[in-house]
């Protein structure tokens, strides 16, 4: 390790616990991990009087360790005692930290009742046998296994560490799954977590299996393994430790080991070995290594430098995230720079601005030229790049098609079977698929100009993409979970909408953050119907229920209107994290930059939180990110790349989510971002809709090896390096949104903005919303279908709503 290079924040703890006839001992050690050190172990100070009982059980999880001792009659029933608390490596006895929950778990809890009702003299109960209690830390959950010779039960539990009422709070509250068992794990399988796996070994025969972790799975461990095999040189006499994604395999007789990467693609999952030698003396029979990741600490030395991310974590305390939906990148953003402009700052690459022209176009097979050939559709400017009162800045005559099939026939259109064959995208079809011209015209920056000018003023990436072909809910999904949760297109209204939350989903960012002890975060909601908040709802609904119990005695806890949010910013009271969702319905139009609306509501509204951040006495310390979900079905000539599955055992229709969607505007703004940047990703790999989180979870300071969001993500390249400013900028742009003819520069033409399929999507969401509790599934979809057949315009759609909401008050 080099002179000036900051400590390794990894850390193993040795200790000798009790097994079998042995006693154990008391004593433990602490030891930094290094693999670049000359010793990759190197002992910690600790107290004297450290102690740990040695019957007692430790496992790492989220920012916490958690203990649990063996079984004890107290009060009158079998229980185990438990503990949880914050790993603290500067401490002279870290293993004695205050608790922040403590309490007891009924042996119930786990060993579940059996009816015998096989038993010729009469039923009676019994329970899964044994008592010893297996837990496996698996991001925000925890796998409890029961073994036995012919069976392996087990259950998955949700992990809530309460962090706001410490105390007495279960950390392991509810089950996330009913109890069931492996198809082939049982007694004498040891299970070791890694990340988004578990390593599945039989230390008597050296046979493993690399399983894929996947909680929203009824089977969380399940078929097919991702690799099997068996070891010939690592054995019963071998014991392996895990810090991150490293693997330490070492034989506890002499003290040798060996480090291995794990690499769940490769055949064998443990590549290396990257060191091998002997561990310090102490470290022999009996001794049981835990690896622990503490959350990282910012190096004060790249904390002064630009473009890392500990220059992020040192001068950004607030991020902010807007994600607006359907246009793709050359639609909206394509004109910022002209060809040949200079001036521009590049980070990652410096490759000419990859704009779009209007020599670029599709073609339309359905108009055939005299000639037989297709017509050519040429990429075109809307009414020249002009605002004025007389037109609108809406042109698209209907919604144009994006669900997961429409998106791919856009993408291959010369070569149908392209994806199959894993081919580049021709990006030919979007004429072809939507059968109109329309998704081939622009927008300007002079008819955008708060985008625009918010691009050109600070950054943008022109390599950015949507996280997979596909429509809203399942971009969203992947955005703020990293997969789609399984599905392709967006999630269907009625009883899958409103029971969503009652069935077990991957875990999203925000379960990360709070697994990780971060709790200052808020979602700001841009409808007035406080009870319809679409991304709580879908992605963080039923993952943590000390926040949805907070939520449902004061939803101002963790949800808040957008004018809150603009109060917030303005007075310097935003949380260190804000998701704000666009407005779906509302009177003014939909700010959500959505096909089929006028985007002036959406222009105003961007300028409006842009303004509200500026103003505010934390503007120095904020970065705000605006992004769209997806393309909408909008032409834009970028070829996406093919990217990992998320989840490698996901394929549905044919579909294994391993390739991007359409190329998508992402806007960074800070004064610590220069004037006129545009980045790509450092990396071979893409940007996409996973980089958000990622980057997000590193300013965080939580190791990879915590996510536990998919593979997708742990690839995910982050933009801290938009942050080049040595200093933040003094001067910031103002911007003039833009005028049309349904909302002029002077007064308002009375006219009404026309229905689009996101109202269509939306509305029946919000009636779920309001009526949830109080009507049943038939009568809300009979007034969803009534209410939408009712509308002829978003005014008076929203007035619809709003009575309903007022009559189920």
């Amino acid at each position: 390790m080099g002179q000036n290079a900051p400590a390794s924040q990894d850390f193993v703890i040795s200790r000798t616990p009790a097994r079998g006839t042995s006693t154990g001992s008391p004593g433990y050690g602490l030891w930094r991990f290094d693999p670049d050190a000359d010793e990759i172990l190197t002992p910690m100070p600790l107290s004297s009087k450290a102690a740990f009982d040695p019957t007692h059980s430790l496992v790492p999880i989220g920012r916490y360790l958690l203990e649990w001792g063996p079984l004890m009659l107290q009060p009158y029933q079998p229980c185990f005692p438990y503990r949880l608390f914050e790993f603290d490596p500067q401490s002279d006895d870290p293993l004695n930290a205050t608790a922040l929950q403590h309490g007891l778990w009924t042996k119930t809890k786990f060993w579940q009742y059996r009816p015998d009702f096989g038993n010729p003299e009469g039923a009676h109960e019994g329970y899964d046998s044994g008592n010893e209690l297996l837990l496996l830390p698996l991001g925000g959950f925890m796998l409890n296994v029961i073994p036995t010779e012919g069976r392996g039960t087990f259950q998955l539990w949700n992990f809530d560490p309460s962090p706001l009422k410490p105390g007495a709070a279960d950390p392991l509250p509810v089950p996330y799954t009913p109890q069931g068992s492996f198809d082939s794990i049982q007694f004498g399988h040891e299970l070791i977590p890694l990340g988004n796996y578990v390593l599945d070994r039989v230390p008597e025969t050296g046979e493993y299996w690399v399983w894929s972790f996947d909680p929203q799975s009824v089977m969380p461990l399940g078929q097919p393994a991702i690799q099997r095999g068996q070891w010939t040189d690592i054995d019963a006499t071998h014991s392996l430790a895990v810090i991150g994604d490293l693997v330490l395999d070492w034989t506890p007789a002499d003290g040798a080991y060996r480090l291995w990467r794990f690499d769940p693609r490769s055949a064998n999952p443990l590549t290396g070995p990257l060191r091998q030698g002997t561990l310090p003396e102490g470290l022999r029979a009996g001794i049981e290594l835990t690896g622990i990741q503490s959350l990282r600490a910012i190096d004060p030395a790249r904390a002064e430098m630009p473009g890392t991310v500990d220059f992020m974590r040192s001068k950004i305390k607030h991020v902010v995230y807007l994600m607006l939906e359907n246009r793709s990148f050359d639609h909206v953003c394509g004109w910022l720079y002209g060809k040949g402009e200079t001036g521009i700052n590049f980070v990652g690459d410096d490759r000419p601005f990859d704009g779009v022209d209007e020599g670029m176009f599709n073609v339309d097979p359905g108009m055939p030229e005299k000639d037989g050939k297709p017509t050519p559709v040429y990429v075109k400017k809307y009414k020249n790049g002009e605002l004025s009162d007389d037109w609108d800045l809406d042109f698209l005559p209907e919604d144009p098609y994006h669900d997961k099939s429409d998106v791919l026939r856009q993408l291959f259109y010369t070569n149908r079977d392209g994806y199959a064959q894993r081919a580049a995208p021709d990006m030919g079809g979007f004429v072809w698929n939507n059968g109109v011209h329309e998704v081939m015209w622009t927008y300007t920056p002079e008819q955008l100009p708060v985008l625009n000018g918010l691009a050109k003023g600070f950054g943008v990436s022109d390599a950015w993409f949507s996280a997979m072909p596909g429509a809203t809910d399942p971009n969203r999904a992947m955005s703020f979970t990293g997969s789609a949760l399984g599905q392709l297109n967006n999630f269907q209204n009625g009883t899958q909408y409103t029971y969503w939350p009652l069935s077990p989903h991957r875990q999203s960012m925000w379960k990360v953050l709070w697994s990780n002890g971060f709790t200052d975060w808020k979602i700001y909601n841009s409808v007035e119907w406080m009870n319809f908040v679409h991304t709580y709802h879908l992605f963080l609904q039923g993952q943590i229920p000390s926040v949805d119990a907070a939520i449902t005695q004061n939803r101002s806890s963790f949800i808040e209107g957008i004018d809150q949010f603009k109060q917030d910013a303005r007075a310097g009271k935003l949380p260190a994290f804000s998701m704000l969702e666009p407005a779906w319905i509302a009177t003014s139009g939909t700010s959500s930059y959505h096909p089929g609306a006028d985007l002036v509501p959406g222009e105003v509204a961007l300028n409006e939180i842009y303004e509200a951040l500026k103003a505010g006495p934390a503007w120095k310390e904020t970065l705000f990110v605006i992004t769209f979900d997806e393309h909408g079905g909008i032409f834009d000539h970028v070829k996406p790349p093919y990217a990992v599955n998320p989840w490698p055992n996901d394929v549905n229709d044919g579909f294994r989510y391993d390739i991007m969607g359409v190329r998508i505007p992402t806007i960074v703004v800070s004064p610590w971002i220069k004037e006129k940047t545009v980045f790509r990703s450092p990396k071979e790999v893409a940007y996409d809709g996973t980089s958000f989180a990622a980057t997000l979870l590193r300013w965080f300071g939580i190791p990879e090896s915590r996510w536990c969001m998919g593979d997708r993500i742990m690839q995910a390249p982050s933009f801290e390096g938009v942050l080049q400013c040595t200093s933040p900028r003094d001067e910031s742009p103002t911007l003039t949104p833009p005028y049309d003819r349904t909302f002029p520069r002077e007064g308002k033409s009375g006219r009404s903005e026309r229905l689009h399929d996101l109202h269509r999507l939306m509305a029946p969401r919000a009636v779920t919303a309001l009526a949830a509790g109080k009507l049943g599934p038939d009568e809300i979809n009979r007034i969803s279908e009534q209410i939408l057949a009712d509308a002829t315009d978003l005014k008076s759609l929203h007035a619809m709503l709003d009575a309903l909401a007022k009559r189920l008050a």
